[in-house]
């Protein structure tokens, strides 16, 4: 998860693929109803979506627009992170208002690549993180550490399923 005891993971498409069959005559024992379709994925555009998916994020907690945050998830994500396993939409976003009671700032992403599945309906990208946050003494506290987001695509826009982060 982006958090740990505060938000300690902020969010945060290389070549053009086109998978394109040719045309062959359809037989009795054919298992598809159409062997002439033509699929095309924009793998640099959905990798543009989903890295902008990750800067914006980042932008969004640093000016506390939670709610804007927040349409980036999938209703029924599920996220782990500080020890806790955090279900639905509606429960990531409680912990993250949690989480913006510690004052984050100087967060940084470092995205380390996104990758997509063979039928291009899944992605996921992953990285390095770094935030400053407030502890409860109210001292500076310094945090980083890696997440891994799982997003899917849904009416050609990515939103997460799935999220991870580790920090000390």
């Amino acid at each position: 998860m982006r958090i740990n005891g505060a938000i300690t993971l902020l969010a945060v498409g290389s070549l053009l693929l086109s998978g394109c069959s040719k045309s062959a005559p359809a037989t009795a024992d054919s298992a598809t109803a159409s062997s002439t379709a033509t699929t095309s994925f924009d793998e640099n555009a959905a990798r543009a979506q989903i890295l902008a998916n990750d800067s914006a994020f980042v932008r969004w907690i640093m000016a506390k627009h939670l709610d804007s945050a927040m349409v980036r998830y999938d209703p029924d994500v599920v996220a782990l992170g500080s020890g806790k396993v955090v279900t639905g939409a509606p429960a990531v976003r409680a912990f993250y208002a949690e989480g913006l009671k510690s004052n984050p700032r100087d967060a940084t992403l470092q995205n380390d690549g996104v990758k997509f599945s063979n039928d291009h309906s899944m992605a996921w990208d992953y990285g390095t993180f770094s935030q400053t946050t407030d502890a409860p003494n109210g001292k500076p506290v310094k945090s980083n550490g890696t997440f891994l987001f799982v997003w899917k695509s849904v009416g050609g826009h990515w939103v997460i399923v799935a999220e991870t982060s580790t920090a000390p």
